[in-house]
């Protein structure tokens, strides 16, 4: 598993830019921009922006949005996406060694772009980056796989046909014990295309979990939402969370 991400993380395999999700980035960057109570001219920090699906809608709406995502082809596609776009900043970055201090209003990481390091170490480094790029009293949502939903629901075999007329089969089982994680095998079947796989990853949190962890990092947990776009679902834990003020 050491070097998972490299083989997961590229088109062939993984793309955020799926028609799936850019279906539902509109309702997606509509309830970031009300959640993390945005204005125009708010500076907004995308933590792993992928293809740029949100970090896009969010300048178009007059933000002044940075987005940081470590894999090249998804930070090529997020500028191309953003070229006409003077607000919008994409910069390839790894979430851990963020080298921004005090600068954003409002920060986020959404669609389980969190828990893929190996050494649980690294999760409290990339939320600590993460604080550190916030101003005092910055928001931060995070939105993750809800691993206490996953625990009741857990399929350790499951297959979906996505919108390119492309089959992923997925293959998986939980770690259980003091550091929980979901790992699986996914194969994409394509018309007419040589197949690809590729293993995949995930450090599981609760809401407990991600709390604790939250303020490990110096951010206040807030509230918990029940989805990213405003919809009820119980399969994703979505939390907001404020770094405190000066002497608060």
């Amino acid at each position: 598993m050491r070097q998972w991400a490299k083989h997961f993380f590229k088109k062939s395999v993984f793309w955020p830019g799926m028609a799936e999700a850019e279906a539902a980035a509109p309702r997606e960057a509509a309830f970031l921009w009300r959640v993390l109570k945005l204005r125009r001219a708010a500076r907004v920090l995308d933590v792993c922006c992928g293809t740029g699906r949100h970090a896009v809608r969010l300048a178009r709406r007059g933000a002044f949005v940075t987005g940081v995502d470590v894999t090249a082809a998804y930070v090529a596609a997020a500028k191309r996406a953003g070229r006409r776009l003077p607000r919008l900043a994409i910069q390839r970055a790894d979430m851990r060694r963020l080298e921004f201090e005090g600068e954003f209003d409002a920060a986020y990481n959404v669609w389980t772009s969190f828990g893929y390091f190996l050494d649980p170490r690294d999760d409290l480094r990339a939320l600590r980056a993460v604080a550190r790029a916030l101003k005092p009293g910055g928001l931060f949502l995070i939105d993750v796989m809800d691993a206490a939903w996953l625990r009741r629901h857990f399929q350790p075999s499951k297959s979906e046909r996505l919108a390119d007329g492309s089959c992923r089969l997925e293959s998986s089982s939980l770690r259980r014990g003091r550091d929980p994680a979901l790992l699986s095998e996914w194969m994409i079947v394509r018309p007419r295309r040589r197949s690809a796989r590729a293993k995949l990853f995930v450090r599981l949190y609760d809401e407990r979990r991600l709390s604790g962890l939250l303020r490990r990092a110096g951010l206040k947990p807030l509230a918990r939402r029940r989805s990213l776009d405003g919809m009820l679902g119980g399969a994703r834990l979505v939390v907001l969370a404020r770094k405190p003020r000066t002497g608060t």
